[in-house]
């Protein structure tokens, strides 16, 4: 499988196209070697194998999870693929081949037709290295006097053991989640308490986190001892989504809730739902950057 190599200053990050468009790894020079930062596969073609749970992602027309598959929109139910029964899961392009329309050293940018969603539309994501960061923005376009719903995101799964021996510690300053059933927000919103209470920077430990943050204020910032990443998005980025299985660190800037379009269906408002047309794309962005003690 061919790969882009994007090199700025102290930050490297290959990126696999044919593999969803992802990154396969985000690297950082750690004086003089390396670190790798994403829990990934040993080889970008065993991407392929797994494509859910590897490296970082993009996700478009939805992030998150549609319930059964179906949602009401303009007056008529729509379905898309079940890629997750019994819930369709992180959108389309995450697991097909996106085209290379440019390359650069420090940066590339991609794109996709939508296939598998009812609507004639497309995505083009741009990937930027810089000295101690990564800048990335994705494009939901309709197409052919095409109007939908959309929202997108990013899907990083972080190494817990990226300083071995160091706490991992998640920060978002958000005061609500999403109450959930079987993994579809009801719409409730509950305050962010307990183990869901990331104001602080808490240790993560054996907390097992799956819930999407509403309205987060400020940067995001992920730390493993002396190192930092924090994550500072575009005004419409206005949910997050932490996952926190026992080998991985997911922290998901996304544009709206899991399930927004049913939600929005529902008279519930602010869960984030975007109306794309052919004069009106979605346009999301998000800056990542890294700062360390050594």
């Amino acid at each position: 499988m061919d790969v882009i190599e994007l090199r700025r200053g102290r930050t490297r990050a290959i990126v696999a196209p044919a593999a969803g468009g992802r990154l396969h790894q985000l690297e950082i020079d750690d004086d003089g070697d390396w670190l790798p930062l994403l829990h990934t596969a040993p080889s970008p073609e065993a991407l392929l194998d797994d494509p859910l749970h590897l490296g970082s992602y993009p996700m478009a027309p939805w992030p998150g999870r549609i319930d059964g598959g179906r949602f009401v929109w303009a007056g008529r139910q729509w379905s898309v693929p079940c890629n997750d029964p019994p819930h369709a899961l992180h959108g389309r392009v995450a697991f097909a081949p996106w085209r290379i329309d440019a390359v650069s050293a420090d940066a590339c940018e991609l794109s996709i037709e939508l296939d598998g969603w009812p609507f004639a539309g497309s995505v083009v994501q741009r990937i930027h290295v810089v000295d101690r960061g990564l800048d990335q923005r994705i494009e939901v376009r309709a197409v052919r006097g095409s109007r939908f719903p959309a929202g997108v995101g990013w899907h990083p799964w972080f190494r817990r053991d990226v300083r071995p021996g160091a706490a991992v510690r998640v920060r978002i300053d958000a005061s609500q989640v999403y109450e959930t059933h079987e993994m579809i927000p009801t719409g409730w919103l509950l305050p962010a308490r307990n183990e869901h209470d990331l104001r602080g920077g808490p240790e993560l430990g054996d907390r097992r986190i799956d819930a999407c943050y509403r309205h987060p204020r400020g940067p995001i910032s992920i730390s493993w001892g002396d190192l930092t990443l924090t994550m500072a998005s575009s005004p419409n980025v206005t949910h997050a989504v932490v996952f926190t299985p026992e080998h991985a660190v997911c922290v998901e800037p996304q544009t709206c809730a899991p399930d927004a379009f049913n939600l929005a269906a529902q008279g519930i408002e602010g869960a984030g739902m975007t109306i794309v047309a052919p004069s009106r794309p979605l346009i999301a962005t998000t800056s990542w950057r890294w700062r360390s003690g050594r």
